[in-house]
């Protein structure tokens, strides 16, 4: 469907013929009836759902992968379902990825960042949209957009699923500081959900056991040599 179409079904000037409201239906998996406002959700239903997102297509109408920077995280909560903000947003395409819809967020703080190993502020990670609560797994690494008071709008933890426990997500630091504790994040305040896959960062990696002790050898081969410099011309 064009964008001019959408916004004229969504402003109420014309109405979606059978066959669109038909593909709308299967392309999100949902009913006539719920569609259409002649059925209601189950609590559980309404509890779990999380927004659909906004994207846009290169010219070969591939989806972009949109990234979030730092400086534009504040207003995302609100502007994400808007096209023109969205589109504001700088977009990229990164091969191997394979199908689904990707976002990219740019970490901010220290939270993430364990022993010099993780997620570095400035760092960029590429998440795959998660479309159902109950698929979060216990352990993995999420971006969690939220509306809740607490906590940051946008929010990349170590999660738990407790759903059916009590309603909420556990949200864990990887940085055991106090100043990073765990917390709840409570269903109906979770937004979008979106699993890391990929990291882009400018951090090189620390060097290797081996590299080091390398290191020290070639630091001590140099030492020696000198010495035996010195030795030599004391000798002589």
């Amino acid at each position: 469907m064009s964008r001019s179409a959408i916004s004229q079904i969504e402003s109420g000037q014309i109405y979606p013929s059978l066959e669109t409201i038909d593909r709308i239906v299967k392309h999100y998996s949902t009913n006539w009836d719920l569609l259409t406002g002649n059925a209601k959700p189950t609590k559980t239903e309404g509890l779990r759902e999380v927004r659909t997102v906004v994207t846009t297509v290169d010219n070969s109408g591939k989806d972009n992968i949109v990234l979030v920077p730092i400086k534009a995280q504040a207003g995302y909560l609100i502007g994400a379902q808007d096209h023109e903000y969205i589109e504001s947003l700088p977009a990229f395409w990164l091969p191997g990825l394979g199908p689904g819809s990707y976002r990219a967020f740019e970490v901010s703080g220290y939270s993430m960042l364990a022993d010099r190993q993780g997620f570095f502020p400035g760092d960029i990670v590429i998440a795959e949209l998660v479309e159902r609560l109950e698929d979060i797994k216990d352990g993995f690494v999420y971006v969690l957009v939220n509306n809740a008071q607490e906590v940051d709008n946008i929010v990349l933890k170590r999660c738990l699923n407790y759903l059916d426990k009590g309603g909420v997500i556990i949200c864990k630091s990887d940085n055991k500081d106090p100043q990073y504790p765990t917390f709840p994040l409570p269903v109906e305040n979770i937004k979008e959900v979106w699993k890391f896959k990929v990291k882009l960062t400018r951090q090189a990696p620390e060097p290797s056991g081996l590299y080091e002790r390398l290191n020290s050898l070639e630091g001590d081969v140099v030492l020696l040599k000198e010495q035996l410099k010195k030795l030599f011309r004391i000798s002589s």
